[in-house]
């Protein structure tokens, strides 16, 4: 998959941007505050509909601007297929286009291209709660099984009726249809987040080893589901039986605390670092290694299951890894295929990472293509 094409219009610092990016490696470099990174964010933006900063949509939009507006278009490796995506914001309307048509339902466009980030901020997964590591991983999981975003979705919703209920104090049994239609809905999840950590597991050994680390695995990752016993591989059967279990052994604290006790949105993916809790003993720069070969997975599994490359993009990736480490980082993406974004504060010199690019120098709210 590859970005041909990128029109931006009052997004961020930009008030009107056109550019070409390379089938290969994009470096963009510039000072700081010079909007290196808005651009990634356009990128990213174009492809999820949302921000990979803690922003809402309308801080995307540059000072004094109504609203703003995205376009790109993305090329399939192979048959070179194209599909063009818009997005527009003003004040509270969205619209949103693929191919000139305006949809609805967001799905085929969220389903069109596929953008994975890596900046400073990615580091968060590992030192912080549950909730950043489910929100990855789950987005992980959604870009090669879009199935996975509706049901979270359809979980969600009966998570939110069940809690109602049992706030009310309801008759169990109407509690208990809503807890059967969301126990089969958890099922689908928790067997799609066992079987992505599985694969992800050898991926991860694998990585290790071509980046530069020690033989003996370093790195590891594993998924506790709401206290389920049993492999990576469980039957969609066996966990929902478990899940009943539990639920069954919860009900009377359940009645007391007036919420559901049990189910994905409690799990935790965990990171270790030689065999220990990876956010107690990984020092920052092993920290930064560990979600560097996550993204490096990511893209990976995405390739083997979606037969497409996504779109990566590393911002500042020269000050979270030795240059050793950063050559390896680029020549494995060059090696899967990937178009590959990256910033930098000083002028890149391309053949030093043995890999074909081409630089665009960014200053003054422009993005000059060097070539």
């Amino acid at each position: 998959m590859r970005l041909t094409e990128l029109t931006l219009k009052n997004f961020r610092n930009y008030p009107r941007l056109d550019i070409e990016p390379h089938p290969g490696f994009n470096y963009v470099f510039g000072n700081n505050g010079s909007g290196k990174t808005n651009l990634l964010e356009a990128i990213y933006y174009l492809s999820h509909l949302r921000s990979f900063r803690r922003i809402s949509r309308e801080k995307m939009v540059l000072h004094g601007a109504e609203g703003m507006y995205a376009a790109g278009v993305f090329a399939e490796d192979g048959s070179g297929r194209e599909t063009r995506l818009e997005a527009a914001v003003r004040g509270r309307e969205r619209k949103y286009k693929k191919d000139g048509q305006e949809l609805r339902g967001l799905m085929s466009y969220l389903d069109s291209s596929h953008v994975i980030v890596f900046f400073p901020e990615t580091t968060r997964i590992v030192k912080e709660g549950p909730g950043a590591r489910r929100r990855f991983f789950d987005r992980a999981i959604a870009a090669v099984e879009p199935a996975h975003i509706e049901d979270s979705r359809a979980y969600a919703k009966l998570l939110s009726e069940r809690n109602r209920l049992l706030r009310n104090e309801s008759e169990s049994a109407m509690i208990q249809v809503w807890q059967q239609r969301l126990i089969e809905m958890a099922a689908r999840i928790i067997v799609r987040r066992k079987r992505y950590i599985h694969s992800l597991k050898n991926r991860l050994n694998h990585l290790e080893n071509l980046f530069g680390e020690a033989r003996e695995s370093r790195v590891s990752v594993s998924y506790e589901a709401g206290g389920l016993s049993g492999g990576d591989e469980d039957a969609e059967g066996e966990i929902r039986e478990g899940l009943l279990a539990t639920a069954q052994s919860l009900a009377k604290e359940e009645a007391v605390r007036k919420t559901t006790l049990w189910g994905p949105q409690l799990d935790d993916f965990h990171f270790s670092w030689d065999g220990r809790r990876a956010k107690d003993v990984a020092s920052q720069g092993e920290q930064r290694l560990i979600t560097i070969l996550l993204v490096s997975a990511n893209a990976e599994e995405y390739k083997e299951r979606r037969k497409e490359t996504p779109v990566v993009l590393l911002d500042d990736l020269g000050s979270e890894l030795d240059a050793d480490r950063k050559k390896r980082v680029l020549l494995f993406l060059g090696s899967l295929g990937a178009q590959t974004f990256i910033t930098s504060t000083e002028e890149p010199r391309l053949g030093e990472h043995e890999v074909e690019g081409r630089n665009f120098l960014v200053r003054d709210a422009t993005v000059e293509s060097l070539d």
